[in-house]
């Protein structure tokens, strides 16, 4: 593991010579990062019983037999902790003795399925590394980010975390919305439904590409007329769906600029726009259990909800699952849940960001709970509740560190709906014929646009 932590204590003391105004944060906050704080604003220190150890830098390097088969990125990744055990699993005969350590939903699945749910704990090992460009960013502009308006936007913010101190939910949340990522990356996922009866479905192979200009450091800033983020997602099976295209366009300032997309269905040969795709409604290739707001833990504008940070708690997560997505979907596809030989769960601290449904807006859901990795900013686990107050869905990211990059990757979901007694799990990085996102060359300018998505449509 590599250190960086030298280089920026110095980054940090400089930044307090800086005039530029962010109230928010006090000079001696700020001299945290690099310090006591990693500059994502993660404590670099133990916990007081050694469970959860000191960060040291991470893991920034491949280890020795990496060799990915599409470019220089990509799966399949090597395990470096193949040859770990478990210090101890967490069944429904000891699970008062851990409770206190997990969330909601996770106690739900313990009460529906006591015979068979369980949590094997591996020793906590915080891989989360990112180039030094990335903390140098984030540290000497933290005083630019602003949140406006009531929505609310960012401004202010490029190429790094924007609140690596959050003192509200919404900052929390722009944090995951604005995580590390790659300019250029493109894959193929592959979306699973296993119902109350465990009937197994493949509803989706999409191919994914992604542009993410926010992330591009050769450049200053992203225009608030122009989107942050841009994706396209190209069905590829089932063979009926083949075709079918997804242009999804996000804005940082969304008092501006509302999210925007369009789809393309090659039996009518027109891309319409498709405003429908937000908020609760639900997206088809889950097999009817995700929510559009719901796609990595949370997507869109953040105007129904009150969001509120509740602070950080130590929480049994998902974390470093090689296993998981290196897996063939045959042996994680078991009836009622994820086959748990293939998930492992750490000790980590995570920030919690409750979400309440504002009065006299309207969702299909009352509450969501989101516990948030505090070394990678991304989301880990994900509750959401009914308006009678129950648990309604429980996602967990069993993501891990993408070394050769190197960033946190927690894109792959497990998809737990309490109603409907189903599960479902997709974008993850490897198994059966999927060998997660790589990095690609520029995409061409006009690629990630409407016209753009016609012209590349199969007629």
């Amino acid at each position: 593991m590599k250190k960086y932590i030298g280089s920026m204590a110095a980054a940090s003391m400089s930044l307090m010579m800086s005039t530029q105004g962010m109230a928010a944060l006090s000079d001696e906050e700020i001299a945290q990062l690099g310090s006591t704080l990693t500059p994502f604003g993660a404590e670099i220190a133990a916990n007081a019983d050694g469970t959860i150890p000191r960060w040291e830098g991470g893991m920034c390097e491949p280890p020795a037999g990496y060799a990915p088969v599409k470019s220089d990125t990509g799966g399949p990744w090597v395990d470096p902790f193949a040859n770990e055990k478990p210090q101890f699993s967490i069944t429904i005969g000891n699970l008062q003795e851990y409770a206190d350590k997990l969330d909601p939903g996770t106690l739900e699945l313990f009460a529906r399925y006591p015979e068979t749910f369980r949590i094997d704990v591996y020793s906590t090992q915080r891989t989360a590394c990112y180039p030094q460009w990335v903390y140098d960013n984030t540290i000497n502009n933290v005083r630019s980010p602003e949140l406006v308006g009531g929505a609310p936007g960012l401004v202010g913010a490029h190429a790094q975390i924007p609140f690596p101190i959050p003192k509200t939910g919404h900052e929390a949340m722009w944090n995951v919305q604005t995580r590390v990522d790659m300019p250029h990356v493109t894959g193929d996922q592959e979306n699973w439904l296993i119902d109350s009866s465990g009937n197994v479905t493949r509803t989706a192979t999409n191919r994914i590409e992604q542009f993410k200009p926010y992330w591009d450091n050769t450049r200053d800033a992203v225009p608030e007329s122009q989107p942050f983020f841009a994706l396209i997602s190209t069905t590829i099976a089932p063979v009926g769906s083949a075709g079918v295209k997804q242009l999804r366009h996000a804005f940082l300032n969304t008092e501006l600029r509302d999210p925007i997309a369009w789809s393309y269905v090659p039996g009518q040969r027109r891309v319409r726009l498709a405003p429908e795709f937000k908020y609760d409604t639900v997206s088809t290739t889950s097999g009817g259990v995700l929510l559009f707001d719901e796609i990595s833990g949370f997507d869109g504008k953040m105007d129904k909800f009150d969001f509120v940070l509740k602070g950080k708690r130590e929480m049994y997560i998902p974390a470093n699952a090689y296993r998981f997505n290196q897996a063939r979907s045959a042996d994680v596809n078991t009836p009622h849940h994820a086959n748990p030989d293939y998930l492992r769960f750490e000790l980590r601290r995570v920030w919690v960001v409750e979400a309440n449904l504002k009065q006299g807006q309207r969702h299909v859901q009352q509450t969501k709970v989101f516990y948030l990795d505090e070394d990678s900013w991304s989301v880990a686990v994900y509750n959401a509740f009914d308006h009678a107050g129950k648990v309604q869905k429980v996602t967990m990211f069993p993501g891990f560190q993408q070394y050769e990059m190197p960033l946190y990757r927690a894109a792959p979901y497990v998809l737990y709906d309490l109603t409907k007694r189903a599960y479902s799990h997709g974008a993850r990085f490897g198994g059966d014929a999927a060998h997660g996102f790589y990095r690609v060359a520029p995409f061409p300018r006009n690629y990630f646009t409407a016209g753009n998505l016609a012209g590349t449509g199969i007629r």
